[in-house]
């Protein structure tokens, strides 16, 4: 009988984040995973645990490789782009979503962004808990747009959104939804994600002052 394959953890991310790329998430097990390292599922415990151990360790890895963009100019600008370079680098992974999803975090490039964030807020002005309210609020305006996007992008030819299923006459007692509602499909095609995180970076930084 030949001899076990000798393992290591960065081997078996790596064949991880090749399944991802080809197959998905849907796509992962750590059978499969086995299978590509010439292995057996239970030698893979020892490394990374279960599959959600698993797949944080390969958006961590992910993560760790992209050249994120270093953010210069004033502390407002700063915090906009680090935001904004999330958002576009994050949404270039096509597996992103589904684990996002599972709750699943990036490790620790994503505090590295976070350290770049605080430092431009507090030059802004803002203490460690605005600091990190405006920190948290753009990471999860950022992940549930993302989230949405790729809903919008798997749903089916015949798959309605929520707002083109409601009936008027269910709300007509809410004006303001009444008249926003037949321009809901527009409003949300155009929502534009640097204009709502600059709307976090100004509030906070006009409250931080006013405080």
């Amino acid at each position: 009988m030949p001899p076990a394959r000798s393992l290591q953890r960065g081997d078996i991310v790596d064949a991880a984040i090749a399944i991802l790329e080809s197959e998905g998430v849907a796509g992962l097990s750590m059978r499969r995973l086995a299978a590509r390292l010439d292995s057996k599922p239970m030698t893979l415990y020892p490394y990374v645990g279960n599959k959600s151990t698993l797949l944080s360790l390969a958006l961590s890895e992910v993560a760790a490789r992209i050249d994120w963009t270093t953010p210069t100019g004033p502390p407002r600008e700063r915090m906009v782009t680090i935001g904004m370079d999330m958002f576009v680098r994050l949404g270039e992974i096509p597996w992103i979503v589904s684990i996002l999803q599972q709750g699943t975090n990036i490790g620790t490039p994503a505090l590295g962004l976070a350290d770049r964030f605080f430092d431009a807020a507090h030059e802004a002005g803002l203490d460690d808990r605005q600091a990190f309210e405006t920190w948290r609020g753009v990471w999860y305006l950022i992940v549930s747009e993302l989230q949405y996007r790729g809903a919008v992008a798997a749903r089916g030819p015949d798959e309605q959104s929520w707002f083109e299923t409601i009936d008027p006459a269910d709300v007509a007692d809410l004006p303001h939804v009444t008249r926003i509602l037949p321009h809901w499909p527009d409003l949300s095609g155009g929502f534009d994600v640097r204009r709502t995180v600059e709307n976090q970076v100004d509030g906070a930084i006009a409250r931080a002052a006013r405080d």
